[in-house]
């Protein structure tokens, strides 16, 4: 099967985040066509087996149908050489690495910034980070970059400070001139306001910041 440069635009989108919904794959590869368009090519890939579904996104909190998730299928991981084993399940943490994404995109269609550079599970070793971005804001006329820790409220407080004892080393041994903050990114203020209790008791606690997605745009502007 010969794939188009939209089909291998889709799979590599797929195979950085790991998993993607349909929602995101509309808004970032097929925002200009039909809605009939991307249930068409997503379908064919998923019987030419470059795709597979593994299930759907709930669609609240309470739970419901919502959109269907993607993962590489078999001849999608040969093509990019994605090793280990695919998941048998919806992975919620990629979803919204994804969704913070889409929103960076978004503002960035707005003019609001220029997405120069981004990366998904970046290494940084010990830590590795969920999604890197170095935007411009030419309004401001500046540049910044961030670490954005995507979490969902299921790491217990003894794994957080892990974490930020990783990214303190990470500082510690980096001889650039400028280090960007780690965000953690959160969807629930209770859990913006639990970390941020962790962090106080940190020493390196200047080096991070807590948002909620929904204002992660506004508040990395000013940061």
């Amino acid at each position: 099967m010969e794939l188009s440069a939209r089909d291998l635009e889709v799979l590599k989108l797929v195979g950085m985040f790991g998993q993607l919904a349909s929602t995101h794959l509309v808004e970032l590869v097929f925002a200009d066509r039909s809605h009939s368009v991307p249930d068409t090519v997503l379908g064919r890939l998923v019987r030419k087996k470059f795709l597979s579904r593994v299930g759907r996104r709930a669609s609240s909190d309470k739970g419901g149908a919502g959109a269907y998730v993607y993962q590489l299928g078999r001849f999608g991981r040969s093509l990019l050489g994605v090793e280990g084993r695919a998941s048998p399940v919806v992975n919620n943490h990629a979803l919204m690495i994804a969704d913070t994404y889409a929103a960076l995109r978004r503002a960035e269609k707005a003019q609001l910034l220029v997405l120069r550079e981004w990366a998904v599970e970046l290494p940084l070793p010990p830590v590795r980070a969920d999604l890197f971005v170095a935007v411009d804001y030419p309004a401001q006329r500046r540049s910044s970059s961030y670490y954005l820790e995507i979490d969902l409220g299921t790491e217990r407080p003894v794994r957080l400070m892990e974490k930020l004892d990783g990214y303190r080393r990470v500082y510690e041994a980096s001889t650039a001139e400028y280090f960007p903050y780690v965000a953690f990114v959160v969807q629930q203020a209770a859990r913006k306001s639990e970390i941020e209790r962790i962090i106080r008791r940190h020493p390196g606690s200047e080096l991070f910041r807590v948002f909620l997605l929904t204002e992660l745009l506004d508040e990395l502007a000013v940061l």
